[in-house]
C-alpha cells in the first residue's frame, strides 16, 4: 500500500467516525433543520460541517481548469 492509499483510508475512517458522531448527536438531540441551514457559531452543526468540508476537500479537491 502506498502513501496515497494509506491517506485515503485514513480520511475514509475519519469521515465514517464523523458521521457516527452526527448519528449519535441526532439520536440524542433530534435533528434541527434550522440549525443545519444556519448553524450558531461554536455549535455542533457548525463544527460538523467544517470538519466534513475539510475531509471532502482533501478527498476530492476542487477541479481547476487551465486556459
Amino acid at each position: 500500500m502506498d502513501a496515497t492509499d494509506q491517506r485515503s483510508n485514513e480520511l475514509s475512517a475519519k469521515k465514517i467516525a464523523l458521521q457516527e458522531t452526527f448519528k449519535m448527536h441526532t439520536a440524542e438531540n433530534g435533528f434541527s433543520y434550522e440549525e443545519w441551514i444556519n448553524p450558531v457559531a461554536g455549535s455542533f452543526y457548525e463544527s460538523y460541517k467544517q470538519d466534513l468540508a475539510e475531509i471532502d476537500n482533501e478527498m476530492a479537491p476542487e477541479i481547476t481548469y487551465q486556459s
